[in-house]
């Protein structure tokens, strides 16, 4: 088992990118977050209710962020907000990180810093790392070069 696990929610696959390119990097665990029921296909104007109302759908379980040394989690920005299952997560399983950095992936491109705010609210500790994403840069494969802090920051976390 890895000292870090990559925890993501991905619904239309640029996250997913994103999260197995940083879980290369980290040679860490990777995970998908999987709500009960899925956004799919006309999910889509659900998750941006969802987000705005800042639901929380119920999960599938999955691994547990405590046997790690840090939790990276990555999830989409739907309507500039949060989105429901990466909420969920982070009032739930994410509760029990150690310590915990964050990216997200915004299909507008815009950065939405408060992003990183309700990640730091939800779990009640201070960021790690964290860093926004385009969409388009993620899919051009062009998220490396502002990926790197991150992957710094978490590495000096981690002894190896």
């Amino acid at each position: 088992m890895a000292d870090v696990l990559v925890s993501y929610y991905s619904r239309s696959g640029a996250t997913e990118l994103l999260a197995r390119r940083l879980a290369e990097q980290l040679n860490a665990d990777l995970e998908p977050i999987r709500p009960k029921v899925a956004y799919d296909g006309g999910g889509a104007l659900k998750a941006v209710w969802d987000a705005l109302l800042k639901r929380t759908p119920a999960l599938e379980p999955g691994r547990d962020p405590a046997a790690y040394r840090l939790l990276v989690v990555a999830g989409p920005v739907w309507a500039g907000r949060l989105s429901a299952p990466m909420r969920a997560y982070l009032r739930g399983p994410g509760q029990r990180a150690k310590a915990l950095a964050a990216v997200w992936v915004s299909g507008s491109g815009q950065r939405y810093g408060g992003v990183g705010g309700e990640i730091q609210s939800l779990c009640g500790r201070p960021l790690v790392a964290s860093a926004s994403f385009a969409e388009a840069e993620v899919r051009k494969g062009e998220a490396d070069a502002r990926l790197a802090p991150v992957v710094e920051a978490v590495r000096g976390q981690v002894p190896a």
